[in-house]
Formats: C-alpha cells, sequence, structure tokens
C-alpha cells in the first residue's frame, strides 16, 4: 500500500487546537514551568551559603552539592510511579496547581523551619548539611507530583505535531529561567548573607506559577481515561514499559543521561572554587552555562530543525557529542583553562537539550493519554535512579579530598556517554529496513533534504512497497535524485547515473549500495539497459530521468527513447513524480548549497496499456517517452 502522506489532511486534533503560541492553554503551562524554574536555584544557593560551603576549611564541595541534588531528586525515584498514577486517576491541572502552592509555603516559611530543628543555627552556627537536605526532600516530593502531570497534560493542549517544538520551547524557557535563576541566587545571597530574599522569591514564584495553571482551561475528555486505582493500576504501568522495547530503550538513555547531570552538577562548585578561586556567583554563572545558555541553543536548534530532524537521530548523535563535550571538560579542568571548561559546559547544555527534549517527545508520541502518567512515573523512577546513584556516590560516602579527583569523575562520565551514543546508533541501524549502510545514508539524507531545500512530499508516495517499479522524474537539478529518496519512506530507488558521476570517489560506493545503474552518453549502451533490466528483475526501485539530463524548466523539454524501451520491455509499474521548487542553476555545485522550497508529488502508475505488444518497437519508444513526460508534467502545480 502507498505510504502515508508527510503532509496529511487536517486531523480532528489539527482543527480542534491553534498554532503554537496563539494557543493560550499552552502558553499558559509554557509560563508555568519558566515562572516555577526561575526560583530553582534561590533556594539551594541559600542552602549552600547557610552551609558556608566556600569557606577554605571546607574541602567536600562537591560530597555537599551531590547530597543536596541526591535528597532532592530522591522522590522522583520513591514515589516516581505512584506520582505517575495520581497524573492517570486524577486531574492533572489541580495536582499541579496543589503542588505549586505547598512548594510556596514552604518556601516562605524556610528559615523559620530551619532554625526550629536547628538549635545551633538558630544561635548563628552554620547549617549542618543533614538539616540542609530536609526541605529539599519536601520539595522534591512535590516537585515529583509535578512533572508526570505536566509532560502528560502537554500533548492534550496541543496537535501532535508540535509535540518536538512545544517542549523544545518548554525546556528552553525553563532554562533560561534556571540562568536566571542560578546568577541571581548567587547574587542574593552576596548581598543578604541570611538567604532570606532566596527564598521569599523562590515562594513568589510558585504562587505566580500557580495562578498561570488556574488559567488553563482543558479540553474536555483531555484529562484521564481510565479508573484504576490502587497498587494494580501502578503494577500495569511497569508491565507496559517492560512490554515495550522502544520504551525501554528511551528509558535507560534518560538513566544515563540524568547520571551524567548529577556528576556534572556535583562538580561545577568545586571546579569553581580550585580551579578559578570563584564565589557563590561565579558557581551560579557556571550551572547556567550548564543548565542554562547551552539547552536554551539545544532547545532553539530543536525547534528549528522540527521538521528535519527525527528524534531517535537527535538522541544518538547527541549523546556522542555529549561525551567528547565532557572529555573535553575533563581536559580543561586538568590543564586548568577557564575557556575550555567554560565552551564544554556550553555544549554539554545543548547536546542535553537534544536527548531530554527528543525522549520526551518520543514517549508523548507513542504512549496513549490514559497510560502516560504512569509511563512518566516509571520514568522519572528510572532516570531520577541513574541521578542518585551518580550523586549518592558522590555524596553519601565521606570521601576524603574528593575535589581532587574530578578529571577522573569526568572521563569515565564521558565514556558512558559516548558508548550509550553507539548503542542507540547501532540498535537504529540494526531495526532499518534496508540494511545498516543504506540506512544511515538515507538517515543522512533524509536529514539533509528536509532542513536545507526545505523538501516536503505532497500526496501519498505511490511507489509500491514491494515488487519492481520505474520512478520518472523532471530534472531541473543536481538535487532531483536525493529529494525523490527523501520523499520515499519505504523504497529506495537506484538510478540510471552517468558513468562518469559513478566513478567520483566515496560517491561511488553509495551509487554500489543503492545498486545503481552506470550509463554512457551516447545512448547505444546496451549494457547498461540490460543491467536496468536485471535491476527490475530482481524486485527493485529503479529511477530515471526521462529527460537524461538536467534542463532549464522555463525552456523546451526534452526526452530521450529509453525510458520509453525499458517501461515497455520491463512490463512493471511506471511511477510519475514531479519536483518543484528549486531554484535553477547551470552549476552542479551551487544547487546543494542554495536554500529552497522543494516539493514533490507522486503520481498513479501510468496506463501504457495501448502499445502492449509493441516491445521491440523502435517508434513507440519514444511515443511511450513523450506520454510518461506529459504524465510527469500533469503533475506540476497549477496543471489538472
Amino acid at each position: 500500500m502507498p505510504s502515508a502522506s508527510i503532509l496529511l489532511p487536517a486531523s480532528s486534533d489539527e482543527r480542534r487546537f491553534p498554532a503554537l503560541l496563539a494557543n493560550p492553554n499552552f502558553i499558559l503551562l509554557w509560563l508555568a514551568y519558566g515562572i516555577s524554574a526561575l526560583g530553582d536555584h534561590l533556594s539551594e544557593m541559600g542552602l549552600l551559603k547557610l552551609q558556608n560551603a566556600l569557606e577554605k576549611d571546607v574541602t567536600d564541595i562537591v560530597r555537599r552539592q551531590a547530597a543536596m541534588t541526591f535528597w532532592f531528586m530522591f522522590p522522583f525515584f520513591a514515589l516516581g510511579p505512584v506520582c505517575g498514577w495520581l497524573a492517570d486517576r486524577l486531574s492533572r491541572k489541580w495536582l499541579m496547581f496543589a503542588a505549586d502552592l505547598i512548594r510556596a509555603l514552604i518556601m516562605v516559611e524556610m528559615l523559620w523551619l530551619l532554625r526550629l530543628f536547628d538549635s545551633d543555627f538558630a544561635q548563628g552556627k552554620s547549617l549542618s548539611l543533614g538539616l540542609a537536605v530536609m526541605p529539599l526532600i519536601l520539595m522534591g516530593t512535590f516537585a515529583a507530583l509535578f512533572s508526570p502531570a505536566r509532560l502528560s497534560l502537554l500533548p492534550t493542549l496541543i496537535q501532535p505535531t508540535q509535540l518536538v517544538r512545544a517542549n523544545a520551547m518548554t525546556a528552553g524557557l525553563g532554562i533560561i529561567a534556571s540562568i536566571l535563576s542560578a546568577v541571581l541566587g548567587g547574587y542574593l545571597v552576596e548581598w543578604d548573607p541570611t538567604a532570606l530574599w532566596n527564598f521569599r522569591v523562590d515562594g513568589a514564584t510558585f504562587v505566580l506559577s500557580a495562578v498561570c495553571i488556574f488559567l488553563i482551561r482543558v479540553p474536555a475528555r483531555a484529562e484521564t481515561e481510565e479508573s484504576h486505582s490502587s497498587f494494580a493500576a501502578i503494577a500495569r504501568g511497569f508491565r507496559y514499559v517492560r512490554s515495550h522495547r522502544r520504551l525501554v530503550e528511551l528509558i535507560l538513555v534518560s538513566a544515563v543521561l540524568w547520571t551524567a547531570i548529577g556528576v556534572v552538577r556535583s562538580i561545577v562548585p568545586a571546579i569553581v572554587k580550585n580551579v578559578f578561586g570563584g564565589s557563590y556567583r561565579d558557581i551560579g554563572i557556571y550551572q547556567g552555562l550548564l543548565i542554562g545558555l547551552g539547552l536554551v541553543v539545544g532547545s532553539i536548534l530543536l525547534t528549528l530543525m522540527d521538521k528535519a530532524l527525527k528524534s531517535d537521530l537527535a538522541i544518538s548523535w547527541s549523546l556522542k557529542l555529549a561525551g567528547l563535550s565532557g572529555a573535553l571538560m575533563t581536559f580543561g579542568v586538568w590543564i586548568q583553562n577557564q575557556f575550555l571548561c567554560g565552551a564544554a559546559l556550553f555544549t554539554i547544555g545543548v547536546f542535553g537539550a537534544g536527548i531530554q527534549v527528543s525522549v520526551n517527545s518520543l514517549i508523548q508520541r507513542i504512549v496513549p493519554n490514559y497510560m502516560r502518567g504512569r509511563v512518566f512515573g516509571v520514568h522519572d523512577l528510572c532516570a531520577v535512579g541513574g541521578l542518585l546513584l551518580s550523586t549518592g556516590v558522590l555524596g553519601l560516602p565521606d570521601w576524603p579530598n574528593i575535589d581532587r579527583h574530578v578529571t577522573w569523575i569526568m572521563g569515565c562520565t564521558s565514556l558512558a556517554l559516548v558508548l550509550t551514543g553507539i548503542w542507540t546508533t547501532a540498535i537504529r541501524l540494526r531495526r532499518g529496513r534496508f540494511g545498516p549502510a543504506v540506512t544511515f545514508w538515507k538517515n543522512l539524507n533524509d536529514f539533509y533534504c528536509r532542513l536545507w531545500p526545505r523538501a516536503r512530499r505532497e500526496g501519498i508516495c505511490t511507489i509500491p512497497a514491494e515488487g519492481p517499479a520505474i520512478v520518472v522524474a523532471n530534472h531541473s537539478s543536481t538535487l532531483d535524485p536525493f529529494l525523490l529518496v527523501s520523499a520515499s519512506p519505504n523504497r529506495v530507488i537506484g538510478y540510471m547515473i552517468a558513468v562518469e558521476y559513478a566513478k567520483i570517489p566515496i560517491f561511488s560506493k553509495l551509487v554500489e549500495a543503492i545498486e545503481c545503474v552506470p550509463v554512457t552518453r551516447s545512448g547505444q549502451d546496451t549494457a547498461s539497459v540490460k543491467g536496468a533490466l536485471r535491476h527490475l528483475q530482481h524486485g527493485k526501485v529503479l529511477g530515471i530521468f526521462p529527460q537524461g539530463r538536467i534542463q532549464n524548466p522555463a525552456g523546451p523539454i526534452e526526452v530521450r527513447e529509453g525510458v520509453g524501451m525499458l517501461a515497455l520491455r520491463s512490463g512493471v509499474p511506471v511511477i510519475p513524480a514531479h519536483i518543484s521548487g528549486l531554484r535553477f542553476s547551470d552549476s552542479i555545485i551551487a544547487p546543494i548549497f542554495r536554500r529552497h522550497r522543494a516539493v514533490v508529488r507522486y503520481g498513479p502508475p501510468i496506463d501504457l496499456s495501448a502499445w502492449a505488444g509493441r516491445e521491440k518497437d523502435r517508434a513507440a519508444y519514444m511515443e511511450v517517452a513523450r506520454h510518461i513526460m506529459d504524465k510527469i508534467l500533469e503533475l506540476k502545480p497549477g496543471e489538472k
């Protein structure tokens, strides 16, 4: 059967929801997440200050930062599945609203609570690490309730085709807020050593976030669809994940990513203190580079490449590049180079966004609404389990002089990211329907065609899912064969290609892999005709341009009889296609670097029954060739 179109008719969901930036429900959820993220590091920086963590006699700042991260994230691990079940059972909107108000109350009363439980701190001494983590556990509990509800509600407020862009925009705004939070938190504790304003401002952000959530109008029947309760429903979420291999792989990727996040967040304060001799403001700036600026750029890139970059590809390449960025940071710490460390933190953020946004979007796309909360609950358990593993190893034991071993810690983390990226690439290529080598090339070709020439297909692809076929198209650019392949999701097209092109180094390997048929330009190459017929006899798809060479679409159209001969002799379906939207150039190279708006349209198989029995009639070859060219031109925009 023909494949589905890239541009499908508007679905009921697409008619129901407006464009992303015109959707008030999405904007409110987007703002709620960004506003609450603005307060994230204010309380963290305040708690570091109350422990006097940057004093010279403190030699375990890695342990303190890791322990704080560990205990804040622990509720995600311990309560993730339960919170996910609640997000499927109760109103997701009101769960988030309640979580925000409770967190606001905790922040406003933070100093009072700390003094209540620590008499030494109440008398002006440094806050102990054991007590510093107690409010973080409370905050983490309600953050764990907020997370699956938000991630599960988002797809019910927008079009399915907007998921990557919506997640990227949400992550980008949240991270911009985190940058401001980290920097503002450092400035506030320098200005007010009691950290009172850190906690007050943090509480205010949760109140504003609650107001935004209150104003969201959830579409009817979009909240939850299942009434199962108790333990059995939670267990069903685990069984659902276990029965879907792709979900298991996505969750494992998140676990590796969050393990690395735990390591990097834990060692940043030690790098600032020991390598650069910085202050609390510098910790905020460096964590802002990691959690903020790089992630913002990564989110923007994902938004720009939304239609070009497949989420699976984004995950694989981002893992490997994040690992290489970690290796760069390891080297920067070793030689004590501030620029390398900052650049590495920035690029880790870029590729971290590529991983997490793509994972979230894929889960939202493939999991039904009634199960989505529990799946994200299991995801949180496993992903945060990785973070707890790294921060627990670094923060719970009393490691002597752990700050001296930052390079080894980061080096091992970088290796784990690279190896995970190689693993995901191997899985993706092994599952490709065309074999690893051709799948790799087709993925690269699809990415380029959708990103730079901005190629899209109108209508369905009419190439048969199996069996031989000839694909014929107009020829006005070097890009034409690549665009046809990009618009054909189920088949790879092998072309009749000029023999001089088939001998180009490296390109010749691709020609061989997709079994193109080299042909001379003399028109008397019987070997190439036999090769093309064998190609079709083996059940493959052959691409031919009836014009024989690149021609200016504004000029006269010339065709050659070869396509007619092959169509009559082979007897296989002939599928016409028309390519438009390309800027014509006489150059072979220039079109590759120019921006276009390419559109590919496939038509129904061409009826050649009028020439039945004339397989060896040379006069029929040119008649058929002209008829084929007419059918191609009928697909031109504006033609009937």
